[in-house]
């Protein structure tokens, strides 16, 4: 994806919370805001777009006030430069694997925030952060950002979008629908640790950057966290394009699918194994957000929802919800319905 004037807006995830958290944290909000030119207007408007580099200036305005890139969301500080100074000391690693294997013992050393660890389960690579107290971080953006900026910073390191097999969240799934575009992968909440899922694969990986590189991504951050790699667009993102535009009409199945994409079923296969993913678990993840959906709506049966979604029996969506979900349709809807 390009970095032009038409790409660097982000969906207004962030502002509201941003605001409210310079307010708690004894700062001056509006003058940040209007040091970073942007309009209270825009504060709780959740339909708006933000311009990225205003975004990044409020982030960097509370990290230098508070001289803590925990934002005083966490049991311990992040000292400022922690960030800059992770990156001098893993830089020059040779692969991915091992940038973060020394990643997670800078961290570990220098705060009591969270516990970092990397892991490979089952052909995954499970990058976790163990928060030590959850309940500082009560509007999630600490651990928002945290998910931003590691999943930045490694695939800064190897030119190359990481595609997300799945995110977990040590917390219950906010009343709204943006991290279905902000994680457009598996999303597990209710768990026991923030954690980015991701093909084992890529730990492999050479890091092609270098120290000068290093300095320019840092002088550029918070900036780089919001914006898109180099990458981004690949061949499961075309896919869930695909399913996006024909959930309506019916899911084309794999031939379709691959016709439409212009190369044959073998390669669209080839292509998805080697981006972490398959056919049926994007198919699983668009299902799976539409129903999620459905479900907080009031008004629609259980079964009218499986229907919605191209299931002709309730009994079966409701096994494949639990699946997608570790709950049931009536307990989903019991946690998210509004009243």
């Amino acid at each position: 994806m390009s970095h032009d004037r038409q790409t660097l807006t982000t969906p207004n995830h962030y502002i509201g919370r941003l605001y409210h958290l310079a307010l708690a944290k004894g700062l001056d909000a509006d003058a940040l805001f209007k040091q970073a030119d942007l309009s209270p207007s825009v504060i709780d408007d959740v339909h708006v777009e933000v311009e990225i580099e205003k975004l990044a200036g409020i982030v960097e305005g509370i990290w230098d006030l508070l001289q803590d890139e925990a934002m005083g969301l966490a049991s311990s500080p992040l000292p400022a430069g922690a960030f800059f100074m992770m990156g001098r000391a893993t830089v020059h690693e040779a692969t991915l694997g091992k940038v973060l294997q020394l990643a997670c013992r800078f961290y570990n050393m220098v705060s009591d925030a969270y516990e970092m660890t990397l892991s490979e389960v089952d052909n995954t690579a499970v990058l976790a952060f163990k928060l030590a107290d959850t309940s500082l971080d009560t509007s999630h953006l600490f651990s928002d950002i945290t998910l931003l900026a590691w999943h930045s910073y490694a695939s800064w390191l190897i030119q190359e979008r990481i595609p997300l097999l799945a995110v977990h969240f040590p917390y219950t799934e906010p009343q709204q629908h943006d991290y279905a575009k902000l994680y457009p992968c598996k999303r597990l909440f209710n768990q026991e640790a923030l954690k980015l899922v991701f093909s084992q694969s890529y730990l492999a990986r050479q890091n092609v950057q270098s120290l000068d590189a290093l300095k320019a991504y840092m002088k550029r951050c918070p900036i780089e966290l919001f914006l898109k790699q180099p990458g981004e667009i690949s061949v499961a993102s075309d896919l869930r394009a695909l399913l996006n535009r024909s959930f309506v009409t019916g899911f084309p199945d794999i031939d379709e699918a691959a016709r439409r994409l212009h190369m044959s079923r073998r390669t669209l296969i080839r292509k998805l194994e080697k981006e972490g993913t398959s056919f049926q678990q994007i198919k699983d993840l668009m299902r799976q957000d539409r129903a999620s959906y459905w479900l907080a709506q009031d008004g629609i049966s259980i079964a009218a929802v499986a229907e919605k979604i191209g299931f002709s029996d309730a009994a079966v969506f409701a096994r494949a919800f639990r699946r997608w979900t570790g709950l049931s349709p009536t307990d989903y809807r019991a946690l998210h319905i509004r009243g």
